[in-house]
């Protein structure tokens, strides 16, 4: 079990303990010895803080929790070859944002593609080296879409082209599997998910970004994603894209809890692999950042956001904690925080939500999804501390329900029979 536990923490607790000990051993010697029992007794506290301490302090690791993360791949291109560049203009603009922070060493694990793709997902290729279907697949070692399902979050990958909600081959048009990471863990093993989070880019919620998954990964198509085609006709073609395509969505991010990623794969395999990564978003401190960061280095940032286990090298990797405004100020992950109870549950046609927030002027949205974030009902509440809210028909089943206050969101598994 891993301590979250900050410095600050920690230092408290040793004072704590050499407070006690001290005064109790003043207590049992000669008025001569003072002196002497003092020296010894922060003797040994020092000691105990030597051995027991790590050699380097641990970073900080409260992260603003995203009630959305979208993570955008682009493809095959290194860091000089996009930032500065006439050809991006709208990525460049992103990268300078007053709610963006740039990575200047940002890498890519690997090389080619596909591999990185599992790193950034499961924090590990799975022996995967090349760009081929794996053998062995489906996967049945952890991974970030299972971890998100597994703590009631949700988690979906939007591809362009995909033919239809599922799909498994290696190709359609302008759609490639390598791309789509969570492909290799559809199923209904350990770790495995069903096929419902592998969607067409068709089914983005551009109309409503507050129906966004918890965490979702975007893949645009060859064509749009730099890697088909030559420069600077595909660099343009990718940054349009963006602009057309996403541009609502990272606006939107700038002024709800909500944080964007922009990254690519590899680079031109010219450039010891440095790639442009990009965060936007309202709990974003401007600027640029030379941490030397990577794809697990991101895959453990967003583990660390919502408190979820270490999947393969994410384990070994440290989050990027200095990009962050006030981390007090925005949702930290707390399920619990808002005392909310549902009651009966499991239930069959109707639940209560008691909650003594519920009150004028500060409403509740509440949602009902399935766990592969299907939304099945979805109201606000407010005025009294105690509603009733009909299931309408809702088959029997495991469901999530979740309450968004004005700073916090709530999550509880529901039980329908």
């Amino acid at each position: 079990m891993r301590s979250r536990y900050s410095d600050n923490a920690a230092n408290d607790l040793f004072l704590y303990f050499y407070s006690i000990n001290y005064k109790a051993v003043m207590r049992t010697l000669p008025g001569n010895d003072c002196a002497l029992t003092s020296i010894t007794c922060r003797s040994v506290v020092f000691l105990l803080l030597l051995i027991i301490s790590p050699g380097k302090p641990e970073a900080q690791t409260i992260l603003p929790a995203p009630d959305h993360i979208v993570v955008v791949f682009l493809e095959n291109h290194a860091y000089s070859q996009i930032i500065g560049s006439a050809d991006a203009p709208f990525i460049n603009n992103l990268a300078t944002g007053s709610n963006s922070a740039l990575f200047t060493r940002s890498f890519g694990i690997e090389h080619p593609s596909q591999p990185n793709y599992l790193d950034f997902y499961s924090g590990s290729n799975q022996g995967v080296t090349d760009n081929e279907i794996p053998a062995g697949y489906p996967f049945k070692t952890p991974n970030l879409g299972r971890q998100l399902m597994d703590s009631l979050l949700t988690f979906t990958t939007f591809s362009e082209n995909l033919p239809f909600v599922g799909f498994d081959g290696a190709t359609s048009g302008l759609y490639v599997r390598k791309h789509n990471p969570v492909t290799n863990w559809i199923g209904s093993d350990t770790n495995q998910l069903p096929e419902q989070v592998n969607q067409p880019f068709s089914a983005f919620p551009s109309n409503d970004f507050n129906q966004l998954p918890t965490v979702c990964f975007v893949m645009p198509d060859q064509s749009n994603n730099m890697h088909d085609g030559s420069d600077p006709a595909r660099i343009r073609n990718a940054d349009n894209w963006l602009s057309n395509y996403l541009g609502s969505c990272i606006e939107w991010t700038k002024t709800h809890n909500s944080l964007f990623i922009l990254t690519f794969d590899e680079d031109n395999y010219g450039n010891n692999n440095q790639i442009v990564t990009i965060f936007t978003g309202l709990m974003v401190k401007a600027g640029t950042y030379a941490d030397s960061i990577n794809h697990y280095s991101l895959l453990r940032t967003i583990e660390d956001m919502y408190k979820l286990p270490y999947a393969g090298n994410a384990a070994g990797a440290v989050p990027i904690t200095n990009c962050w405004i006030n981390t007090n100020a925005v949702n930290e992950y707390n399920p619990e925080k808002e005392e909310v109870i549902i009651y009966p549950n499991p239930a069959r046609s109707e639940i209560m939500i008691r909650c003594d927030h519920f009150r004028p002027g500060n409403p509740a949205r509440l949602e009902i999804s399935t766990l592969t974030g299907q939304r099945l009902i979805e109201k606000t509440l407010s005025g009294i501390a105690a509603i009733n809210t009909r299931l309408n028909n809702i088959p029997p089943g495991v469901y999530v329900v979740n309450l968004t206050f004005e700073h916090s969101t709530h999550s509880q598994k529901l039980i329908v029979h």
